[in-house]
């Protein structure tokens, strides 16, 4: 699922451009419901610690018992502090394999463009590495 906050920070990407973004934001209804959250739901000023998407994700998590998706520290630390399984980019490209959505060679692929055009840090060199030590 996925919370209106982050539902407008894609459609803002797409609007300025991002055309990759494209596939995502027609996903979301379809394949990914997005789910607004009450105004008043906070768990220990969540809200006043993280940026709007990342608050309004982790409280979804949180809320449904989910697993909270983000590469972002701040959010990993307060996920951690409230027992929340996370995941980060990397993460969704193994499960993108696993549940073949997409073939390690793309995932290879994306993940080499992330690094050359983003300056994404990621510490491995190929989904591989995990995909091989979960077999």
């Amino acid at each position: 699922m996925v919370v209106p906050a982050i539902r407008d920070e894609l459609q803002r990407g797409l609007d300025t451009g991002h055309k990759y973004l494209d596939s995502a934001v027609d996903a979301l209804s379809d394949e990914l419901p997005v789910r607004p959250l009450s105004s008043d739901q906070d768990f220990n000023g969540i809200r006043e610690r993280l940026d709007l998407g990342e608050a309004d994700s982790l409280l979804a998590a949180i809320k449904y018992d989910g697993t909270l998706a983000t590469d972002d520290l701040a959010a990993r630390t307060v996920a951690e502090q409230h027992d929340v399984p996370v995941t980060g980019s990397v993460g969704l490209l193994v499960l993108g394999v696993e549940y073949d959505y997409i073939d390690r060679k793309i995932a290879d692929e994306w993940l080499d463009t992330w690094r050359e055009q983003r300056g994404y840090y990621a510490p491995i060199e190929s989904v591989t590495e995990i995909l091989d030590t979960e077999d």
